[in-house]
C-alpha cells in the first residue's frame, strides 16, 4: 500500500510538471483551468460517484467513518480559529487560516490518488466518495458561505449566504450522489445490462478522465508565493491540516474499530491539502482571498512530503 501511495504522488506528480510546462509552451493558460475545473466538478466527479455507488449497496456502518470526517472538520475550524486569534491576525487573515486548515481537496485531488492506490479496489473508492461528500462536501458548501461571510470585509445579504449554502444540494454532484445511493440500494442492474451498458461505460470514461484534467486544472493556477509573508500562516495549516488531522483520523479510526481498508482512505482524505472551494468562498465575500490562494498552493506542494510521512508514521 505504501509503495502504491508513492507511485499515486510520482504519477501526479508527473501531470503536474506537465501542466507547467504546457502553460510555460503557451498551449495552455490560466484561464484554461476554470474550464478544465468545470468539467471536473459537472461531468467526471458525478460521473465517478455514480458508477462507484451503483455498485453495490451501503450500510449504515460505512457512513461511520464519514462522520469522523465532519467530526475532524468542526475540530480543525475552532482550533484554527483559536490558534489565529491568539496569534493576532486580522479577521481576514483568520478566514484564510481556518478555510485552509480545516476543508480538504478530498475529491478534487484525493479521488485522484485513490484511484491510483486502490485500482482493483471499488469499495475503497465507494467509502471514500462517503467520506468526501458526507464529511467534507456538506460542511463546506453549507458552512463555507457561512464563515466566508464572517471573515469578510464587504456586507452580504443573508439571502445570499444561504442561496450559496443551499447550492451543493443543486450541484450535478449531489445528485450523482443521491441517485448512486438510491440505485445500489434497490440493487438495479448495471453495466451487465445491455441497455444500460453504454451509460455506464460513459460513466467510466468520464471518470478516467478524472486525475488528468482534475491535476492539469491545478497546475496552470500554479504561482510562486512570497514565503516570508505567509510563513506563520503555513506553519499553523501544516501542523493542524497536514499532520494532526490525519494522525487524529488515524488514532479515531483504531479506536472504533474500521476495517483497515476504511481507516486508509479516511486517513488518506485527512491528508488532502487544502480545498480550493474555500478560496473561491473567501474571494467572493470579500475575504483575503490571496492569502488562501498562497496557502493552498504552498501546502499542496508540501503534502506531497507530510501524506507519505503520515503513513509511514501510522504503519
Amino acid at each position: 500500500m505504501f509503495h502504491n501511495l508513492v507511485n499515486a504522488i510520482l504519477v501526479i506528480t508527473f501531470i503536474y510538471v506537465l501542466a507547467l510546462f504546457l502553460r510555460w509552451k503557451g498551449t495552455l493558460t490560466e484561464e484554461h483551468s476554470l474550464t478544465l475545473a468545470r468539467i471536473v466538478t459537472d461531468l467526471c466527479l458525478p460521473a465517478i460517484i455514480f458508477v462507484s455507488l451503483a455498485k453495490q449497496s451501503i450500510r449504515l456502518d460505512q457512513v461511520a467513518p464519514a462522520l469522523v470526517m465532519l467530526g475532524l472538520e468542526l475540530f480543525c475550524i475552532a482550533l484554527a480559529w483559536g490558534v489565529s486569534v491568539l496569534l493576532k491576525f486580522n479577521k481576514a487573515q483568520q478566514g484564510a487560516i481556518v478555510f485552509c486548515s480545516a476543508f480538504g481537496s478530498s475529491t478534487f485531488l484525493g479521488y485522484s490518488i485513490i484511484l491510483q492506490m486502490f485500482p482493483h479496489t471499488p469499495e475503497a473508492l465507494s467509502e471514500a466518495v462517503l467520506i468526501s461528500e458526507i464529511g467534507v462536501g456538506y460542511p463546506i458548501f453549507i458552512l463555507g458561505p457561512i464563515l466566508a461571510a464572517y471573515f469578510g470585509s464587504g456586507k452580504v445579504d443573508s439571502k445570499l449566504q444561504w442561496k450559496s449554502s443551499l447550492g451543493f444540494f443543486k450541484s450535478p454532484v449531489f445528485f450523482a450522489l443521491l441517485i448512486g445511493l438510491l440505485w445500489g440500494a434497490f440493487r438495479l442492474p448495471g453495466q451487465e445490462n445491455i441497455y444500460l451498458a453504454p451509460i455506464f461505460q460513459l460513466c467510466h470514461v468520464l471518470a478516467s478522465a478524472l486525475t488528468p484534467l482534475a491535476i492539469l486544472s491545478v497546475g496552470l493556477m500554479f504561482k510562486l508565493p512570497h514565503l516570508r509573508k505567509i510563513i506563520v500562516p503555513l506553519t499553523i495549516v501544516i501542523l493542524l491540516k497536514l499532520i494532526i488531522k490525519p494522525l487524529l483520523a488515524s488514532f479515531l479510526a483504531t479506536q472504533f474499530g474500521f476495517p483497515e481498508l476504511w481507516k486508509e482512505v479516511l486517513v488518506l482524505l485527512a491528508a488532502m491539502p487544502p480545498a480550493v472551494l474555500g478560496a473561491v468562498f473567501l474571494r467572493r465575500y470579500g475575504g483575503d482571498a490571496s492569502l488562501a490562494s498562497a496557502l493552498l498552493l504552498t501546502a499542496s506542494l508540501v503534502s506531497c512530503v507530510t501524506l507519505v510521512g503520515v503513513f509511514w508514521m501510522v504503519g
